[in-house]
Order: C-alpha cells, then structure tokens, then sequence
C-alpha cells in the first residue's frame, strides 16, 4: 500500500476526516468506522510500565494489514520472544492517541491510529540515532522502510527515533 504525504490535506484524504465532539475529541461513531484492533503476533508490553501487558493493537483500519505484516517481520527477524525482549522490540509506547505533536499544535500521526511508538526509553525524542546506545535496531527500521512506513529517526527536524508512521 502507498501511503499519504504527511501533509493535512493528503492525511485527510486518505484517512478521512475526523468527526469531533464539542470537547475536541473525536467521536464514538469516527473511532468506530476508521479504527480496528488485532492481537500483536508476539507479546507486547507497555514502555512506561512492562508489567502491563498488551493484549490488542488499535489502529486505523488502513494500516492494520500493514501493521501486523511488519511485526510478523519483526518476529521472524528475532525468531523468539526472548530475543524480541532482549532487543526490547515488545515495549510499545502505542499507536492510536489522539494528541497533537509534542511541543506543536499539529496533529500527530496517533491521532490517526497511524503511528507506533517502540521502546520511547532508549529512544527519546528529540535525540538523533547512535549505534552505540542500544538505539532503534536498523534490522526494524528495515522492516517498517519496507513496507512503505517513515521511521522518525530520519525526519529532518527533530529526531523521534521510537516513531514510525504509514506516510511517505
């Protein structure tokens, strides 16, 4: 699949408009029509928190094939769920949240159900990609880049090396 620009027109128009409620949130009957959920390949787990488990992924409807094809890849790439923990590949930071860009009033591409975050720890925002900080492993870069997905580690402002999203 060929993802949008990362422009708000082409974001629109390819994941549609969002219906809002009075407090700015978008509405039941929108979360309903454009999001889906699916049970992640392997185990996941909450950065903030590893104790708590992620049973479901919700996302936009439009990514959810794409979605679960590259954490499919990024199983067989490890090949167990230990290697996946050692490589800290199953502490999610999440996918759908519908917030704004950290520090900007720009929609994040969360807000689509369009993003995920992978290990926010040893990839804050804000810190360019280093090889010798047990940063975003390039093999998963890879995968994502494969299947058409912007790793925020290469954005040309400020570096958001836990982030992919489904635009071009």
């Amino acid at each position: 699949m060929s993802f949008p620009q990362e422009k708000t027109a082409a974001l629109t128009a390819f994941y549609g408009p969002f219906a809002l409620r009075t407090n700015g949130f978008p509405t039941a009957a929108w979360e309903t029509t454009n999001l889906t959920s699916f049970v992640a390949p392997y185990p996941l787990a909450a950065a903030w928190d590893p104790s708590i488990a992620i049973k479901r992924i919700r996302c936009h409807r439009k990514v959810e094939e794409s979605l679960r094809a590259i954490l499919e890849g990024v199983k067989a790439h490890y090949g167990s769920i230990e290697n996946i923990r050692v490589a800290r590949m199953h502490l999610t930071g999440g996918v759908y949240n519908f917030r704004a860009i950290s520090g900007t009033s720009r929609l994040s591409l969360h807000s689509y159900g369009a993003a995920i975050d992978l290990d926010p720890e040893r990839n804050p925002l804000g810190k360019a990609w280093d090889e010798n900080a047990g940063m975003m492993p390039m093999e998963v870069v890879d995968i994502f880049a494969s299947a058409g997905w912007k790793w925020g580690g290469r954005f040309n402002g400020r570096k958001d090396c836990m982030h992919f999203q489904a635009t071009a």
